[in-house]
């Protein structure tokens, strides 16, 4: 099905939700903390806590539980809703990983995102079974704790485009561990997508993103070297989510369960896990040297003491959530091919508020390596024809159907 009046508001809900998940993100990290009136504005210092973002999102996921058991307690007491079945069906198609923002990514059974089960028949993912989704929770944690410390050091924007690495690895990993088989348009595609990837990179080298209320034209040069750490950074953790989706569907494509309560499951988990990683590293590192990512008490001192630290976290809690409702249920009433449209428009939307705010500013490069990434994911995701390297005509319907529903 393809966007209509009827699920327009699905589309901008996403679209809203989606994009106020990574500017709140930034906006924290924006927030002077120390040395705030000194009017050299080399010596502020901001809020840099990923842990603490990464368990702000595992707990907004958390939500998504609560939400799925009281629609479920309401269609069971006064009978299933037209809308119930976006969230409590079962998907016939396997689990939807994850993304680190909540983004849902399904597991496709035809085209070159084939997966061949000797039974069709799948198990409800219940009881201690769910414990299962533990594994790629870990590499969720791993991933987002990962950009969000490169979300530090990069322009919103920048963090945005450059997660749609996620593609390449994807296809990678499946290939070296899926034993997939990537056509000629698809190598096309992920090429063009390192390109782009290179393209934005180089353009953050060469003009760092800028800290908001500095007025420093002229940043210094280690501002280059944050950039690269945090281009690096965002990178790598594009591993980790691609590793998820093969995790996922390696060992645990034979189970259904409805996909709100997997990202509630998912939350619970990695909410666990990040609460213990964090008073682990604290007491292991954080507490040897104060001021740090793993300085438990410092992070937990400077939410309490700043609401525009504390605010937007609350407001997260309920974005993350909703993003999870809407990119469910946009997953299943719309095409693969449009949310690849709506993606690379939250990207837009999230470089426009940047330039308006002030975060950054423009480049011609930038706009240049966008402009290949979304040609790439396009292609890749057949939402149009390469101009080399033209796919085969589809002997059936979903011969062709995209590996990843969606990315980024």
């Amino acid at each position: 099905m393809s966007i209509n009046r009827d699920n327009v508001g699905l589309v901008i809900g996403m679209l809203i939700a989606g994009t106020a998940n990574t500017v709140i993100s930034k906006y924290q990290d924006n927030t002077c903390v120390k040395n705030c009136d000194n009017p050299d504005q080399s010596t502020h210092e901001h809020f840099e806590q990923p842990l603490w973002q990464t368990l702000n999102m595992f707990a907004g996921e958390v939500l998504c539980l609560f939400v799925a058991s009281f629609c479920a307690f309401l269609a069971e007491r006064y009978g299933r809703a037209k809308w119930a079945s976006l969230i409590l069906d079962e998907e016939d198609e396997g689990l939807a990983v994850v993304d680190s923002d909540g983004l849902i990514v399904s597991a496709p059974e035809h085209g070159h995102g084939a997966h061949v089960h000797t039974n069709s028949k799948k198990k409800k993912l219940e009881g201690p079974l769910v414990l299962l989704l533990w594994i790629p929770t870990l590499c969720d944690l791993l991933a987002s704790t990962l950009m969000n410390v490169g979300l530090i050091y990069c322009a919103a924007s920048v963090y945005q485009m450059l997660r749609g690495a996620l593609v390449i690895f994807t296809g990678i990993l499946s290939v070296i561990f899926l034993g997939r088989r990537l056509k000629a348009f698809e190598w096309f595609a992920l090429f063009t997508i390192v390109a782009g990837i290179a393209t934005v990179g180089l353009s953050s080298v060469i003009s760092p993103a800028t800290t908001p209320l500095s007025g420093d034209e002229d940043p210094n040069p280690d501002e280059a070297v944050k950039a690269i750490l945090g281009i690096f950074l965002v990178l790598f953790a594009q591993i980790f989510t691609a590793s998820q989706f093969v995790i996922e569907e390696k060992f645990l494509s034979g189970y259904q369960i409805a996909p709100l309560r997997a990202v509630g499951y998912e939350g619970i988990f990695g909410t666990i896990s990040v609460l213990v990683a964090m008073f682990a590293l604290h007491f292991t590192v954080g507490a040897a040297n104060p001021g740090s990512y793993f300085d438990l008490n410092q992070g937990l001192e400077q939410i309490k003491t700043y609401p525009q630290i504390w605010a937007p976290g609350i407001v997260m809690l309920f974005t993350i959530s909703f993003f999870n409702f809407f990119g469910i249920s946009v997953t299943k009433i719309i095409c693969a091919t449009s949310r690849s449209t709506i993606d690379s428009c939250r990207t837009l939307f999230i470089w426009a508020i940047s330039l308006y705010l002030g975060w950054e500013t423009f480049s011609i490069l930038q706009v240049v390596g966008f402009v290949m990434l979304v040609y790439g994911t396009f292609v890749f995701n057949g939402v149009i024809e390469p101009h080399v390297c033209k796919p085969p005509k589809a002997v059936h319907a979903d011969e062709n159907r995209p590996l990843l529903h969606s990315s980024t």
